[in-house]
């Protein structure tokens, strides 16, 4: 496995390569690179690496620059510093984010992440308009505008405005589209919650996030209140510790 590591501190891409090599004997550091321009120019010169280790600021600009200028194909894993620097908002282009500095049990999830996708292209041709940076610009959030979904070797993008649910599915996430179709992402229920917006989106149980709109009823039973949700069969428990709530913001 060649990897490519793009971080404009010396020490940080040092310590990761030890890192991933501790974890990936097999791994080949193929360059570390400090810089935009270094990175654009190493890219079209070289055959593109297996996996791209890419720090979001670097020394003469944002990471965010050099995918509108190459057209990179290889999985890619984010680093950043920051630790509110639209996190979430970048796993929707990669295959997972770090925080640094870099915890050996989170390289391992994301290198983890990397096998269960290998063969899986991401075409950063249309990347741009995917980007979301989940940052707050006059006084209001930006959200997760699509999750982008592992078919046949490709990622197709699912819009979030065709979402009507989300469930929990092992350590992953089922999402429910408007036909009912299930899709599945690699993020916990609770890190799916984080980056949509709460004004459309409400968490009804630990198993269960639904769209406020798709709601059709809410009806109580001797085992407790229940939901009937647009395409989806089954009626759905809502939390005790959630109905008054859930009451509040549907004005029942």
């Amino acid at each position: 496995m060649n990897i490519l590591i793009v971080e404009d501190e010396p020490r940080a891409a040092n310590r990761l390569a030890r890192l991933i090599k501790n974890i990936q004997p097999n791994a080949n550091i193929i360059n570390k690179i400090p810089s935009v321009m270094a990175t654009i120019s190493w890219l079209q010169a070289n055959d593109e690496p297996d996996l791209i280790f890419l720090d979001v600021r670097l020394e003469d600009g944002e990471s965010f620059d050099i995918l509108t200028q190459v057209d990179i194909q290889a999985p890619i894993i984010f680093c950043t510093a920051y630790h509110d620097y639209a996190l979430r908002a970048f796993s929707v282009n990669s295959i997972d984010y770090l925080l640094k500095p870099v915890i050996r049990e989170h390289l391992v999830r994301a290198l983890s992440k990397y096998q269960r996708l290998v063969g899986v292209k991401m075409v950063s041709g249309t990347w741009p308009q995917l980007i979301t940076k989940q940052q707050t610009t006059l006084g209001i959030s930006v959200y997760r505008q699509q999750f982008l979904i592992a078919i046949a070797g490709k990622f197709t993008p699912l819009p979030v405005t065709d979402i009507k649910a989300a469930f929990s599915y092992h350590k992953s996430t089922q999402l429910v589209d408007t036909i009912g179709r299930e899709w599945f992402v690699d993020d916990t229920l609770t890190e799916v919650e984080e980056v949509l917006d709460p004004k459309v989106f409400f968490r009804i149980s630990r198993q269960w996030l639904v769209r406020l709109s798709a709601i059709l009823n809410m009806h109580k039973t001797e085992s407790g209140y229940y939901l009937e949700l647009e395409h989806i069969s089954h009626e759905i428990k809502v939390s005790r510790s959630k109905v008054k709530l859930l009451k509040s913001v549907l004005k029942f």
